[in-house]
């Protein structure tokens, strides 16, 4: 039976990885979950969902990917593959030998289709949250296009239009705007080229790859999402053979809607 959410602990931990220390939220116990955060974002704003997630029998593990709190620096040539590396190293590190469950958000999402195809973690489920990862776009002229193609002012307005839309639903956004703008300061030119890249990304081999190795895949997407349009999310489905749930929201549902997410999440996650 789920226990109440304020019987829940939450702890901020650190750990020492590869010489670089590593902060993330661990919080809950039962069935392990990570849950990759999207570009920029700290765990910190996705505490709510993780705490609700937890309250529903599972330990919940955020880990500071990205930056401002951890002091792993990725040369740029890495590309993804020095985050993907990173997470694997961090997940063998937090959860031993224990089986678990991996749940990524916006670029997240594609960090952790990169995992499985490149064998970084081996996990029975998947869940995709407003997934960045497959490059399929129509334009503004209906012309079926890629991601690449679309023009960076409209890429930039998404987010910025998203972000306005989202603020006052979680408490945690305006620290979200402080922290990445903190780190846009500290390292400009990286933000911009990482930003570029997930624009860019085509993963449908990877894919194929995640396809095969028959892992239970849920991919979710938001109808007001403009930053992942609908006909990405359909191909990234499509290509993973995932099950696929529509809802209401922004690009942000998953801490703005923490008890939706919970309860769906929950359910496809339960042994």
């Amino acid at each position: 039976m789920a226990s109440n959410l304020s019987d829940e602990i939450t702890l901020y931990k650190t750990l020492v990885i590869d010489g670089s220390n590593v902060s993330y939220l661990d919080v809950g116990q039962g069935a392990n979950v990570l849950l990759i955060p999207g570009w920029s974002l700290s765990p910190r704003i996705y505490e709510q969902s993780a705490r609700q997630l937890a309250s529903n029998g599972f330990r919940v593990v955020v880990p500071e990917v990205y930056g401002l709190n951890s002091k792993k620096e990725l040369a740029l040539s890495d590309r993804l593959e020095g985050l993907v590396d990173h997470v694997g190293l961090f997940a063998k590190t937090v959860f031993e030998d224990e089986s678990f469950n991996l749940v990524g958000h916006s670029l997240g999402g594609a960090l952790s289709i990169l995992s499985l195809a490149l064998g970084r973690v081996d996990v029975e489920k998947l869940v995709l949250v407003n997934s960045i990862g497959d490059p399929s776009w129509v334009g503004r002229n209906a012309k079926a296009s890629t991601m690449n193609e679309r023009p960076i002012n409209d890429w930039i307005g998404a987010f910025v239009m998203d972000f306005a839309k989202t603020r006052h639903k979680n408490k945690f956004v305006m620290r979200l705007a402080s922290e990445s703008l903190m780190e846009f300061m500290r390292n400009p030119s990286r933000v911009v080229q990482y930003a570029m890249i997930a624009r860019s990304l085509d993963l449908r081999a990877e894919m194929e790859l995640v396809a095969k190795s028959r892992t239970l895949v849920l991919a979710i997407w938001t109808t007001d999402d403009i930053v992942v349009p609908r006909e990405s999310f359909e191909s990234l489905a499509l290509n993973l053979k995932a099950a696929r749930v529509e809802l209401n929201g922004t690009h942000a549902w998953i801490f703005t809607a923490s008890v939706q997410f919970a309860s769906l999440v929950g359910e496809f996650l339960k042994p």
